[in-house]
């Protein structure tokens, strides 16, 4: 059976830590692929910039890399949309395949808020990536147990490099004029720059 890494955010915009991060587990893991989910509406965020645009720059930086997808699953809903509806909706495409959904550890600490995230925890498991800044392994742990014992979810850790790129870091950079070079696949500075996005 084939293994797939979910990857989904905002990728607002796409950047250099993303696909370390991305390759890396998809190697640790031996994925077959990793396929990135651009976020439509996100019920918790307030986008300036559109789900298109987003998409398109995915789609460019990943564009070297025959082991990343990008799915328009997210971006085409012109609703709001939830993590556990993505899921059930690929499962039903991606039949006979494992799914594993890739996240960082702020995510994980906010799993437990999600929408029908019991619901979710029976569609896929999940992997997170924890950087080596990180060290209270403690906290991590009571956090996966509280998950496991009242959603029954599975996770594993799995350690990664670090890379501190921030999106917001990024978009005040365009905004100021600075470079974003090495921290920005080509691609996507190219992208931002022939669409005057961030400015």
């Amino acid at each position: 059976m084939e293994k797939y890494g979910i990857f989904g955010g905002t990728f607002n915009p796409i950047h250099s830590g993303h696909l370390m991060i991305a390759e890396y587990l998809r190697e640790e893991m031996n994925l077959d692929k990793v396929i990135f989910i651009p976020t439509g509406n996100p019920p918790h965020k307030d986008l300036k910039i559109s789900a298109i645009d987003r998409y398109n720059m995915v789609k460019r930086a990943i564009s070297s890399n025959d082991k990343f997808e990008v799915t328009d699953i997210e971006t085409k809903r012109e609703k709001l949309s939830y993590t556990v509806d993505t899921i059930k909706e690929l499962k039903l495409i991606l039949k006979d395949v494992k799914l594993y959904f890739l996240i960082g550890l702020d995510t994980l600490f906010q799993l437990r808020t999600w929408k029908l995230f019991g619901e979710l925890s029976k569609e896929i498991d999940f992997v997170v990536a924890l950087r080596p800044k990180y060290i209270d392994i403690s906290k991590i742990n009571a956090e996966i147990s509280y998950l496991q014992e009242n959603f029954d979810t599975n996770i594993k850790i799995v350690h990664t490099p670090q890379l501190e790129i921030s999106s917001t870091d990024l978009r005040q950079r365009i905004g100021e004029g600075k470079s974003v070079k090495y921290l920005l696949p080509s691609e996507v500075i190219e992208y931002i720059e022939e669409n005057n996005l961030y400015k």
